[in-house]
């Protein structure tokens, strides 16, 4: 323990140190430490000693576990695909969904948005959000996003509305990809019968779809039909929804550099920070030579908490990710435990025992309508898909995310002539999918005959 508080009073001594400090929460998770979560998070994994400063924690030892808390950390130093997205100007009504979860919340200025968090606008309402490049993404009313601001190229996934961008990548309902070749300043839509339009103000875009991609140069536009590649582009005063004003209306924001990242020196010979050890002598109790030298670790699980029946031991690379999902052990309750093994092949002693869950179950559809098959008629080219769903986070049908109330969904369907299809997903909160498909017909005259 002494030398772990001599290494950080000596990099922290080292750092340099910020009048204003911008900070990031991170939930820790099972089996995680303060290594882990540094060589995951962090730009340069031998700061964590800064963590342990701006937080209160039960120990200074980076290889004890940390389990069932949350720390925060300067925002400088986590890597820009793990930074949050923030909420930087709305007008009500806003409502917001964790990705883990299935209830929407009315959303609050400034408040922070993660990986695969919606954000939905009502009528009337609208959202600015920033992600960590500062690419600022304008969603306008009516509009129903998923946010995915980890990666280095920012991507929004429209499910409905519109929205407009600089950088960031947007994937469409059908699938659509819309990619800015450089700093831009687009307009993504899906209008009412479900066609995409993409509306390029500045820069140059790339819009993909069914496995066609066309380049849209500024004051140019795409549409993409149902099932159908991008047209040709052509000049924006030929779509009837394109307002000449937006030319000269730059959203704020959008059209901006990202910071350069400011790199922080290591130490250089003669400076406080302390040398490397050397290797470990025979005899010598089992603890982490350096933390310069981590390779590896060892994961153990077991039925019990003294780990008298282990069900599972593997060893991983510093950087490969430990999914007990995809573990070759049966679904249930585990407890699990974590060792770090250095360059010289010694091991730590094991991390304080954490309890997890492996669940490959998928949710249930319980019941589904319209049947396969079904027939409608008439004016009215539309039909309702009603059903009942067990053990769902979400729904989505056609590629929308539906409302759940107490496992229960209705989704109004637009039908075109002939026969359609109808695709229901649920998917769990373990990511586990269940997929049901309905073909139902539709026909305008109902004297025409099958």
């Amino acid at each position: 323990m002494k030398r772990w508080r001599l290494i950080i009073a000596l990099l922290l001594f080292s750092a340099p140190v910020r009048a204003e400090e911008a900070f990031q929460e991170i939930i820790v998770r099972a089996g995680d430490t303060m290594w882990s979560i540094a060589n995951k998070y962090l730009k340069d994994p031998q700061r964590w000693p800064e963590i342990v400063k701006h937080n209160k924690l039960a120990t200074a030892d980076p290889t004890m576990a940390l389990p069932g808390t949350k720390i925060k950390v300067p925002v400088m130093l986590i890597k820009e695909e793990f930074r949050n997205a923030e909420l930087i100007r709305m007008t009500p009504e806003v409502l917001y969904k964790r990705k883990t979860e299935t209830e929407w919340h009315p959303a609050k200025p400034l408040m922070t948005l993660g990986y695969e968090d919606s954000l939905r606008t009502m009528k009337g309402g609208d959202a600015r959000v920033r992600f960590p490049t500062r690419e600022e993404v304008q969603i306008n009313e009516n509009s129903l996003v998923i946010l995915k601001p980890e990666k280095i190229l920012q991507e929004v996934q429209i499910l409905q509305g519109d929205i407009r961008a600089s950088r960031a990548k947007v994937i469409m309902p059908s699938g659509t990809i819309v990619k800015p070749r450089v700093a831009s300043d687009y307009h993504a839509k899906v209008r009412a019968d479900q066609t995409e339009v993409v509306f390029v103000y500045k820069g140059e875009v790339d819009v993909t779809a069914q496995g066609k991609t066309v380049r849209v140069p500024e004051g140019y536009g795409t549409s993409v039909e149902k099932s159908a590649p991008p047209t040709s582009p052509v000049p924006l005063p030929s779509f009837p929804d394109f307002d000449p004003a937006q030319m000269s209306t730059n959203v704020p924001g959008t059209i901006m550099e990202a910071p350069k990242v400011i790199g922080v020196p290591r130490p250089v010979a003669g400076s406080s920070a302390p040398a490397a050890p050397a290797a470990p002598q025979p005899g010598k109790a089992k603890a982490l030579v350096s933390q310069n030298l981590m390779t590896s670790y060892k994961v153990q699980l077991a039925k019990d908490p003294k780990f008298s029946e282990i069900v599972l031991e593997r060893t991983d690379k510093i950087g490969v990710h430990f999914d007990v999902k995809k573990a070759n052990v049966p679904d249930g309750s585990y407890v699990m435990r974590l060792a770090f093994i250095d360059a010289f092949g010694v091991q730590s002693g094991w991390s304080s025992p954490t309890n997890v869950i492996r669940d490959t179950h998928p949710p249930e559809i319980m019941t589904l309508s319209p049947d396969n098959n079904a027939r409608f008629m008439g004016e009215d080219s539309y039909c309702d898909v009603i059903g009942t769903v067990k053990d769902a986070a979400m729904v989505a049908v056609n590629g929308e995310l539906v409302f759940l109330t107490n496992g229960r969904f209705t989704k109004f369907v637009s039908l075109s002539e002939g026969m359609n299809k109808i695709i229901v997903v649920a998917r769990d909160t373990q990511g586990n999918e269940t997929v049901q498909e309905r073909m139902v017909e539709y026909r305008a005259n109902s004297n025409e005959s099958r």
